[in-house]
């Protein structure tokens, strides 16, 4: 028995075994539970972007294409689609293979979908990992800064399904490892690898433009600095990085080559502007989503990020900022304070930038969830940093290690319980700091993924051949039906007149309170204590 446990304690301290065992576990519990997860408000108009750039690309290099796959032609042309300025370095591909695979059942479309947006954001764990791994000199840490963007409820619910916010995460967060690794030791194929990745942060969400204008801000700063001296002179990289950047950028974006500065400009003019406008329940008040409090991002952050993890992040801003204010014109004096700088501004930049232009942001922070890593990686100096803390008192000394694991520990475990009693609705997860009765103060399942449990309970409870639903948002509630197997799904007809409904759900989005119009309250859908959704049987005549 000693001889076994010596021959654990050796394989656990083997950094490949074990990051590529976590890895591979993370990867066979997403596998297991990729079925559960429903359909999200945006997919189909996503799938709906891609298809347009797929219909574009192919009318001009591969018209037969489309004479095999009559679905990509029925879409509208690129010239009068109304969001032909995304980028769809993501969409494009994923519909591209789509056709290839003769996908046609709307189930399997978008489990495909869900398949390829969970694996795309396991490159942006492993992208994470390293970039903590670089920055802290130990593994062990990067591991520790993988499992807490792992173990974020929302941020893990959604990797799965949400193909815009986290699909731009994880990119990001690939592009943010090649700058660090670029700036380090400018050479040609980093140069490379690095252009490769911007383009397609850009090309996923224009405001991927912060990696290329903090990498060139560095490295600037960096020779004049001298840090170079002695090795291969960044101008040549660097003006390769530029070129590949331009190039790959206009390459990848279908929208940008016919006139490729003008529509680059009219994409980055309509990144802050509205592309719908409504009202949104924040801090128990409904705002208007394009005149927004200035706190509102903050304070979403603050509400649904794990507590410990937001008093590592103050702790790591206060450090870095008190190393910045010793440093004075010098800034940094090594390659983790400059590391440190980068974080914190790729996590503060955004933030007032969203402040001071008034952008439109829709529900919760979803929009700025690529501003997560660097908040975690500046958390996990801060972390550290009260972990290595020597309190006065001797009798503490001995202590404190002992309690910061403790609190460690305890966070992940109560996290990780979160995610399972919340699943597959992690998405409505909130800290403690968010109080009681959240469901009258903050926006809960605006991804109406409880949809799928409402029409699932219902076609349990009701056997008749044809059951009439309908709901506050039909299109989504058609869409959720559609996920359902063939013998349910063809059950359920899905009307927009309420009251010829034999059952209504409702989310509460908005504030919505329908007691009075409705018979009864047939089932309600909790989590977290929290009041998701509700079936009435139909509407009183």
């Amino acid at each position: 028995m000693a001889k076994i446990y010596s021959i654990v304690r050796k394989l656990l301290r083997q950094e490949r075994v074990v990051t590529w065992s976590l890895l591979l576990l993370l990867l066979l519990v997403g596998l297991s539970i990729l079925r559960d997860f429903s359909i999200s408000t945006d997919e189909p108009e996503q799938r709906n972007i891609g298809m347009v750039s797929l219909r574009y690309v192919a009318e001009r290099f591969f018209p037969h294409f489309l004479e095999n796959h009559p679905a990509v032609k029925q879409v509208a042309t690129l010239h009068e689609f109304y969001d032909r300025d995304y980028g769809v370095i993501f969409e494009l591909p994923l519909v591209w293979l789509e056709q290839i695979l003769g996908l046609e059942e709307w189930r399997s479309i978008f489990l495909f979908r869900h398949l390829c947006t969970f694996l795309v954001s396991l490159t942006g764990v492993v992208a994470i990992y390293q970039l903590a791994r670089r920055r802290f000199q130990d593994w062990r840490l990067g591991l520790l800064t993988a499992a807490m963007l792992v173990l974020t409820p929302r941020i893990f619910g959604e990797m799965f399904y949400n193909n815009k916010d986290i699909v731009f995460m994880a990119v990001f967060a690939i592009a943010t490892n090649t700058a660090v690794r670029f700036i380090e030791r400018p050479g040609w194929g980093r140069a490379g690898w690095h252009a490769l990745a911007c383009a397609c942060a850009i090309n996923v969400r224009v405001m991927g433009i912060l990696i290329p204008v903090a990498t060139l801000a560095l490295l600037s700063l960096q020779a004049v600095r001298g840090v170079y001296r002695g090795q291969r002179q960044p101008t040549g990289p660097a003006g390769l990085y530029l070129g590949l950047l331009l190039s790959l950028t206009v390459l990848f974006w279908p929208f940008l080559w016919e006139a490729p500065l003008q529509n680059f400009k009219m994409a980055l003019e309509h990144m802050s502007r509205a592309r719908w406008t409504g009202e949104i329940l924040y801090a128990g008040e409904m705002v208007v989503d394009n005149d927004l409090p200035w706190h509102y991002a903050a304070g979403w952050i603050g509400v649904t990020v794990p507590v410990l993890y937001l008093i590592g992040f103050l702790v790591g801003t206060f450090l870095t900022l008190r190393q910045l204010s010793r440093r004075r014109w010098q800034l940094y004096a090594t390659p983790a304070e400059w590391q440190d700088l980068l974080f914190l501004g790729l996590f503060l930049a955004p933030l007032v930038a969203v402040v001071m232009k008034n952008s439109t942001l829709y529900n919760a922070w979803r929009q700025l969830y690529f501003v997560y890593p660097p908040l975690l990686l500046v958390a996990v100096r801060g972390l550290l940093a009260l972990y290595e803390w020597q309190p006065r008192r001797p009798q503490w000394q001995r202590w404190w290690p002992r309690l910061s694991y403790t609190a460690l520990g305890g966070t992940f475990l109560m996290v990780a319980m979160q995610l399972v009693k919340l699943h597959p609705l992690q998405t409505t997860y909130f800290n403690i700091l968010a109080g009681a009765h959240v469901e009258g103060r903050f926006e809960i399942d605006y991804w109406v993924m409880s949809y799928q449990e409402g029409l699932k309970w219902v076609v349990a409870h009701d056997n008749r051949a044809h059951i009439i639903v309908s709901a506050q948002r039909q299109l989504e509630l058609e869409a959720t039906r559609k996920m359902l197997p063939p013998y349910d799904r063809d059950r359920l007809e899905v009307v927009q007149d309420t009251a010829k409904s034999n059952y209504f759900l409702t989310t509460y989005y908005g504030h919505y309170y329908p007691y009075a119009e409705y018979n009864e309250e047939m089932t309600t859908i909790h989590r977290g204590g929290q009041r998701i959704l509700s079936v009435f049987r139909g509407k009183k005549q």
